[in-house]
Formats: structure tokens, sequence, C-alpha cells
């Protein structure tokens, strides 16, 4: 009865009530055990009694317009179904246990007993459930890391799972108390079979208690299925806050007994799909036969042997994953590879890479695994001497018809030969749908046509033709998603790098509002009969995308939490002026490593979470 009491303590609706009428309250209380996918309240019942989480969670959800909508979801210590010890209208709610459950009842009847035994108790509960719903906060929805993973076999090999939960219980522990869980544990702590045991059969109360007791002292708990889809097996997935699929990268893709039953639960576990590659492999390959045969939230490439991947995936697991986002700017995106580079010199890991434009093609490089040579080889170099990467053709379509920059990207930056999902670290940049003004994020599919979609600016480039979907400059929706990036790492760190100005004056000297091109070409010629400082229509159409991009990356950085904004010093640039912009390679590691050292960034990313 003291621990029911002191997790009465932790509940904000009986904030206040003294030990002894916490223990008066803990009386009235009934323990039920549910398991995942079972609904404790339906919307539109009467409401007869509150209940508290002990362990597990639950999902609110309400019907609007005859689709469900998540509201929220509960852990430990929360309490839905309130209003019931005052009102017996219908639930407005619908409420369901997303893993298998330990709560406790408080009926509206047990309330009324308690409080003639003590009047003091409505009052001060009255009060307090006022607060609540007179309250704006709304918890977000699966903000929290994972604490509980469910590690199964992805095909019908099962040799990897066991060893890469063990390399991750190891990584882990490093920065908290971790229990790797098997069949063997739980039958040696219960007993023999313990670990079959079901739902519907007797012992389970056991089981689930021996859970809460593990989870409770533990700041990860992994459990490993086994390769079939046993009652044990069942038991891990209802589990888990994060599903884990384990496979050989060059074994079978089939679709394993295991993973199969994750379409069939009702929890909000996210998959992820871990692809386990030889040790000496250059990179990985084949993924898409992989993905192609499952729905996955995402997934990661792990060589065995490698402890960073490891730690990258712990990143994941911990809710501490890094990621980078880097924006669209023209000639100014060569200073994203000064800011890469600083970062890297720093310690900072890079796990998630995003980016739009030109950020697109220099996250690519990151996302690719490119050293900091290997990048200005193979970009820096070739744009270089390229000077503008613009190939003038009859304007029909586009100024320039974009042979250049394609024959780049495909071939001298090394881009031709790669898909997306075959990057070693996870990949997205966004481009624009002209037919249906939608943002496309392109997180699967050819490399190098993902990123020559997303820098191609409306008018100087053609659209990129892509299953009836005509993609342009991912700039003109979303120039720096570091909202999809947010929603990647969850609760991790988002870096930004921002390299477009607050709109910098476009020089000009007045001209008629007839100007023609004739004349406007007469004044470069012959400055004695006018300034030649008129735009040209590279300046006037590269500018126009910018002011779009500048009113939506406002909208997105308001709303969007942001650990680290950079914005690395600019200098004055043409809008296809590559060769001048090369300076600003060193310019941007040297103002980088300035903040990073500054705020002392490399020291934080090395810390535990306890340390910080």
């Amino acid at each position: 009865m003291d621990e029911l009491a002191r997790l009465l303590g932790h509940v904000d609706l009986f904030d206040g009530l003294d030990p002894s009428t916490l223990e008066a309250l803990a009386d009235q209380l009934e323990v039920e055990y549910v398991s995942a996918g079972s609904t404790i309240v339906e919307e539109g019942e009467a409401g007869d009694c509150l209940y508290i989480v002990d362990s597990g969670r639950l999902r609110v959800s309400k019907m609007v317009d005859g689709s469900e909508i998540v509201l929220r979801e509960l852990s430990r210590a929360d309490v839905v179904g309130e209003m019931a010890l005052l009102d017996d209208r219908p639930r407005s709610a619908t409420v369901r246990a997303v893993r298998d459950s330990r709560i406790y009842r408080l009926g509206a009847s047990s309330f009324a007993d308690l409080v003639t035994q003590r009047p003091s108790v409505l009052s001060q509960v009255a009060r307090l459930l006022i607060t609540r719903l007179t309250s704006v906060h709304t918890p977000p929805l699966g903000s929290g890391a994972p604490r509980t993973v469910a590690m199964c076999p992805a095909g019908p090999d099962g040799s990897r799972v066991g060893r890469t939960a063990h390399l991750l219980a190891a990584e882990l522990e490093l920065t908290g108390r971790v229990c790797h869980v098997d069949t063997d544990m739980v039958n040696d702590a219960l007993g023999r079979g313990a670990a079959e045991r079901t739902p519907e059969g007797p012992g389970w109360g056991d089981l689930v208690n021996w859970f809460h007791a593990i989870e409770r002292s533990h700041d990860h708990v992994i459990y490993e299925t086994e390769v079939d889809l046993t009652p044990w097996s069942w038991t891990c997935l209802r589990q888990a806050d994060l599903v884990l699929v384990v496979g050989a990268a060059d074994g079978d893709p089939s679709l394993g007994a295991v993973e199969a039953a994750t379409d069939t639960l009702t929890g909000s576990a996210r998959r992820e799909l871990v692809l386990v590659h030889p040790p000496f492999q250059p990179r990985p390959r084949g993924t898409a036969r992989w993905l192609d045969r499952r729905a996955v939230d995402g997934h990661h490439h792990l060589r065995d042997g490698s402890a960073a991947d490891v730690a990258r995936l712990a990143r994941l697991v911990r809710g501490e994953a890094y990621g980078l986002v880097l924006g669209g700017g023209g000639p100014r995106g060569l200073a994203h590879l000064g800011v890469i580079r600083a970062l890297e010199e720093t310690g900072i890991p890079i796990d998630f890479v995003g980016g739009t434009s030109i950020g697109a093609m220099m996250g690519a490089a990151v996302a690719a695994g490119l050293s900091d040579a290997e990048r200005l080889q193979r970009i820096v170099e070739p744009i270089a001497s390229r000077g503008r990467l613009l190939d003038v053709t009859l304007p029909i379509l586009s100024l320039a018809s974009a042979t250049k920059i394609s024959r780049m990207l495909s071939s001298q930056a090394g881009f031709g030969s790669l898909q997306i999902e075959d990057l070693p670290r996870p990949f997205f940049c966004v481009s624009a749908d002209l037919s249906s003004a939608d943002e496309v994020v392109h997180e699967t599919g050819d490399l190098w046509r993902a990123i020559r979609a997303s820098l191609s600016i409306p008018g100087v480039f053609p659209p990129v033709y892509e299953r009836g979907r005509l993609l342009v400059d991912g700039a003109v929706l979303n120039n720096l998603p570091v909202d999809l990036m947010r929603e990647r790492v969850g609760s991790g760190t988002v870096i930004a790098v921002d390299l477009l100005p607050e709109m910098d004056k476009l020089e000009s000297s007045p001209f008629e509002p007839e100007l023609s091109g004739w004349r406007a070409l007469g004044r470069r010629l012959r400055p004695s009969i006018g300034s030649s400082s008129v735009p040209t229509i590279l300046d006037v159409m590269s500018r126009s995308n910018a002011l779009a991009g500048v009113r939506a990356q406002r909208d997105v950085l308001a709303t969007t939490r942001v650990d680290l904004y950079l914005r690395p010093p600019m200098f004055p640039l043409g809008s296809f002026d590559f060769k001048a912009a090369l300076p600003l390679v060193d310019l941007a590691y040297h103002d980088t490593m300035s903040v990073l050292e500054t705020h002392d960034w490399g020291r934080r990313a090395a810390e535990t979470p306890s340390e910080r």
C-alpha cells in the first residue's frame, strides 16, 4: 500500500493531499491488467470512474468527421476520466492500451464514500480539477524518447538479433541503467514457462508486475523476441515503445513471422529496420529489396563491428540523435562545407542529414560518408572549374538545359550510382511539385535525381519530371526544413545552417518601366549613356525564388525548436558565381569553430545526459 500511496503522490490531480488521505484513497483503488489493444473507455459511454496508469501506456483519441484523431498518450502517474468523479456525463474520448499495462480504477461511488469520511477531499480535488481543465497545456504526443525496445528478426534469419541487442545494450549502459530481457531471464526469475504466459492465462499479473519492476529500475529495457511468433514474442512487441527489426543485409529479405505480426498491433511503437552489413563492405547496397517488402518508419545501417554505427543507433534510442539541416543559397552553399568540417573536428556527431537546393547537394556528400578532402575534390573543384554551371539553351522551358549540373551530380560528385536508402546515414532532401503545390520529401530512389530536383530553380533549370509530377527547387516551399528534421530526431538535437540573408539590398540604378533587353545591354556596353547596375534576369529569377523561401522559412523557424542555429558570414555574390564563392569555405569554417568553442559544443556532445 505504501508504494501505491507514493504513486498517488505523483499524480497531479491529487497533489497536496496529506499522506493519510493518500493512504485512504489507495484503499479505494482496484487494480486492472489490460493487454495492448484493449479498449478501456469508449467515447460516448457513461462515465463512472477514473483510471490511473501505473505501468504501460494508454492512448486517448476522438472521432472527428469520421476519422480517429489521437489527442495524447498516457504513461505512469497520468490520469484519464477524472470528470466522472463529479459528473456522469458521456465520455468525451476513447482510451485504449497501446502496451500491456497495469492501471488502477477509482469508481465514482468509491470516491463518494471517501468524501463522506473526509469531506475536505472534495474541495481539494475539485480545485485541482478546475485548474487542470482551465490549463492550456497539452502534452506533446510522442515527444519522449523510447524506454522499452523490442528487437526481432527482419526476415527468416534471426542470427543477428541477439548480437545486435547485446551491442546496443552495452552502448546504452554507458549513459544509464539497461536491462536486456530474453526468455531465459524471465524463466530464471519467475519459473519455467513464465515467458510463455498470455493475458488470458494464469500468472499474467505476476509477469506484468515483474516487467513493471524491471522498467522502473532501469532507464532502458531491451526485449529480445524469439525467431518464431511465440507468446513471448507477442509479449515483447506489446511492451515496446520502439520496435527494431534486425536483419543481415545480404540475407533473405522476405518478411519474417514476428515482424509481420507488428502490422496487427494497435500500439504507437515506431518500427525501424536495422540492416547489419559485412565489416569491410565499402557502402550499403540492396536496401530497396528490404524496404519494398515491409512498412517501417525508418531504417539504419550497421557495419558489423563498427562501434560508431552502434553509438549512432544508441543515440536514436536515447532520443539524443543529431540532425543537420542545410539550407539553400546558391553559391553561398559552399559555406556548408566549412561548417561541416568544423562540426566534425569538434566531435559533434551527425546522425541524420537533410537539405534543400544547394544544401541537398552538400548534405548528400555528408550522408554518403565522404571525407572533407573528398567533398572538396568531388564538389568544389568541379563547380569552380565550370564556373556558373549554366548551359544556355533556347528559353522555352528554361534558360539553361541543366546538362552541366546533371553531369556534375551524376559523374564527378559520384552520386549517379547511389540510392538514397543505401546511404550510410539517413538523408532527405526537399523539392516542390508545380502540379500540386506540395512539398516533396525525397528519402528513397536515385540520389542525383533527387538533388537535381531540389536545386532546380524555376525558370533557370528545367523541372524534373517524376511520375507525373514537375519538381522544382524546394526552397520555394521549405528552404530550411528544420520541421522535417525535428520529426526524425524527436527530442534530439537539430543543427540548422541558414545561408539566406535577411534580404540584402539588390543594387540597381533607376530605369524606366519599359526597359528592353537591348537597351540594358547597351547600358552595359556603353556606360556613358547610363549606369550598368541593372539586375540580370538570373538575379531577378533567383531572388524571386528566395523571397518565397525567406517567408516560408520564418514561419517554420517560429514554430520549430532549433538547438544550434548557424549563420556563417557572407559577402556579395552573383547568383551563380561559384568561383567567387570559394573563400566562403574557410570563412564559414573559422566562424563556426568560434561559435562552437564559445558555447563548448564539443564537450556537450561528448558528455552523458546525467552530466548535462
